[in-house]
């Protein structure tokens, strides 16, 4: 699975997710999007088995429209790890 991070300037604008930049973005293989947000910025999380990170300016010209490139960072994945608990519920101390 594919993911990436989107944080975007105030420059960029708002991420814009109706119905037309959710059907670009599932073309582009992306299946979840998660929206974070705080006082200094929005992030927009993308992910998907068949997202292919190197059409991401195409993912961020669908989510930020109205921006430019130099508005948005993209971070990409560089380690995914699934966590479960110790067997018998027991902690690694």
């Amino acid at each position: 699975m594919a993911m990436v991070l989107l944080v975007a300037r105030p420059s960029a604008g708002q991420p814009v997710l109706g119905p037309e930049a959710a059907q670009r973005l599932a073309e582009l293989g992306i299946s979840r999007i998660a929206l974070l947000a705080d006082d200094a910025g929005i992030g927009v999380v993308l992910e998907g088995w068949a997202f292919d990170p190197a059409h991401v300016d195409d993912a961020v010209a669908s989510v930020f429209p109205t921006g430019s490139g130099t508005d948005v960072r993209v971070l990409h994945d560089v380690e995914l790890v699934a966590v479960a608990p110790a067997p018998n519920g027991r902690s690694g101390r």
